[in-house]
């Protein structure tokens, strides 16, 4: 495998782990779940937790270009 794909791979594995660490609460994420699949309307998109709603809510707020710059810097993908 090239170097910079590896690079790449290893970079992803420590987002991911860090997601995993600091993401949501399993509990929160499946009671979301629960919801929109006993619903009688279930909504087209549901934020499961605290992170979920602050990015739902800065996609509407900020600017695409900004937004999608913080998103490849928190994912640490080149910019």
């Amino acid at each position: 495998m090239p170097e910079p794909v590896r690079n790449r791979r290893r970079v992803f594995d420590e987002v991911m782990a860090d997601a995993m660490k600091d993401g949501d609460d399993p509990a929160v994420v499946a009671k979301a779940i629960v919801t929109a699949a006993t619903d009688k309307k279930p909504k087209l998109r549901c934020a499961a937790g605290p992170l979920a709603s602050r990015v739902t809510t800065a996609r509407r707020l900020v600017p695409a270009g900004t937004f999608d710059k913080r998103i490849r810097k928190n994912n640490r993908l080149p910019i």
